[in-house]
């Protein structure tokens, strides 16, 4: 039903790749990401950015030069932000967990209230999660190698109970309207007061409903225009539920930092 694109969704060679994870996670995690195996500076060297795709990130940087590891985790990203590549020469390696942006809590040990658009020491959420895979990582060399420790690791500490069910709803009729519902509507389908579901978004998700019913339409936007050979953007208006095409063009460049032809140019050269 949903499937969040990063910016350059088509990237896929040594340095970053996307996979998905085995069926019992797949509710919950995006996908695995990073370095296919231990690469150097040379080729890790360009410009990126990272866009709001609703989802929040564990993040390990593996060093084997020194046999180190360390990371961050990253909450959900309200705005877009330039990356830029490693100038260090030791061989190292990235591996990434991408959990959907409400399934993160699923894992954790504590909620999500007051925090987003930040990183984050993974500790303070994935304690067991850490300990665990942390000091695995720099034996393992290829990110398959990596992702079969991490899907135990996972499966043994995923939590359904913490799901919200009410909350799930929300988010359900989130995406059924194409992230245009009104709050006062979204309430009225789960049942709940808008002081309730602004607390339980927050809880789950780091973000107010309203946030995050916007992100979903900006992600729902911006995967039709890459992948809809006939998108139309006066369709778009009327889909989206903006008021006219100039609208449209201020929300998203707003949200990406480009236009939507520089941007899906972007993703495209970045096969």
């Amino acid at each position: 039903m949903y499937y969040p694109l990063t910016g350059t969704p088509f990237s896929d060679n040594d340095n970053y790749c996307e996979i998905a994870p085995c069926t019992a996670l797949m509710p919950y995690i995006r996908c695995f990401w990073g370095s296919r195996y231990p690469v150097r500076a040379e080729i890790t060297q360009s410009e990126g950015i990272v866009i709001p795709d609703t989802c929040m990130d564990i993040i390990f940087d593996v060093n084997y030069t020194h046999n180190r590891t360390g990371g961050f985790f990253c909450t959900v990203d309200e705005h877009s932000y330039k990356t830029h590549g490693s100038t260090d020469t030791d061989l190292s390696a990235t591996f990434g967990i991408r959990f959907y942006a409400w399934s993160a809590i699923c894992f954790s040990q504590c909620d999500f209230t007051g925090r987003k658009n930040g990183h984050f020491d993974i500790g303070e959420f994935f304690g067991k999660i850490r300990s665990e895979l942390e000091p695995m990582l720099s034996e393992l060399f290829t990110i398959e190698e990596k992702i079969s420790a991490a899907e135990k690791i996972l499966l043994k500490y995923l939590n359904i109970n913490r799901i919200d069910n009410n909350f799930m709803n929300a988010v359900y009729y989130m995406l059924r309207n194409n992230g245009q519902a009104k709050i006062s509507d979204i309430c009225s389908y789960t049942g709940v007061s808008e002081r309730q579901l602004q607390r339980i978004s927050a809880f789950n998700t780091g973000v107010s409903p309203k946030s995050l019913s916007s992100l979903i339409r900006y992600q729902l936007l911006w995967q039709d225009m890459l992948l809809n050979k006939s998108f139309d953007i006066m369709d778009a208006v009327l889909k989206y539920g903006y008021t006219d095409q100039s609208h449209l063009l201020r929300d998203f460049k707003a949200r990406h930092l480009m236009t939507p032809s520089e941007a899906v140019q972007l993703a495209r050269n970045s096969r």
